[in-house]
């Protein structure tokens, strides 16, 4: 069972944020195995199974540094699809920060799913949770990600670190960390990505 039953809706109802459950295991299984996932996530095995995911997502489910979402998108007949994965962690209650992270699922790459999880997930944190600090690490090479984090959400490059991230295959990849405080949310982020979603929906 997760450690949580918060659902968060998407205000251009386009998605869902849902507590993960065995019913996307499958899904998750696909999503985190395929080749466009692994490119900048090298780490990630290229093999899993239901099994694994089920041990790793009830373990993750009892860690109270984590709060994991999956993200479901919403169809016109009202039905549900898996879409992805989201989330924070890394929670420093002490310091009110903590960690995001994302995972698309490859088939919805282009649908701009990543600001509108993003806008849902950061006004969780900053406006229900009251955390004052979010950051955000992405590969060196993910030129993608870093446009995004950069341009649509207006996150602050804080880091450049080398050979961060170990690889299957022993081989280390740099990273670099962005950071959102809670005033650049108020001030600017929130805003820009919703302008984002305005010319999407």
């Amino acid at each position: 069972m997760p450690h949580h039953s918060i659902v968060l809706e998407s205000p251009w109802r386009r998605i869902k944020l849902v507590p993960p459950t065995p019913d996307d295991d499958e899904a998750v299984v696909v999503c985190r195995t395929h080749p466009s996932t692994r490119q900048h996530l090298r780490f990630l095995p290229e093999h899993l199974t239901v099994e694994d995911i089920r041990i790793r997502r009830e373990s993750r489910g009892e860690d109270k540094r984590v709060l994991d979402f999956h993200v479901h998108l919403i169809k016109e007949d009202g039905s549900a699809q898996f879409a992805g994965m989201t989330g924070y962690f890394n929670i420093d209650e002490s310091h009110s920060s903590c960690e995001a992270g994302i995972v698309v699922a490859p088939e919805f790459y282009g649908k701009n799913l990543a600001t509108e999880i993003f806008y849902v997930l950061l006004e969780f944190i900053f406006e229900d949770k009251k955390f004052h600090r979010v950051t955000f690490e992405t590969g060196a090479d993910n030129l993608g990600m870093q446009a995004w984090l950069e341009r649509v959400a207006g996150a602050r490059l804080e880091a450049q670190r080398k050979e961060v991230w170990k690889a299957l295959d022993g081989t280390f990849s740099d990273v670099r960390g962005y950071a959102i405080l809670e005033d650049e949310w108020r001030d600017h982020v929130r805003a820009k990505l919703a302008k984002r979603m305005e010319r999407v929906v």
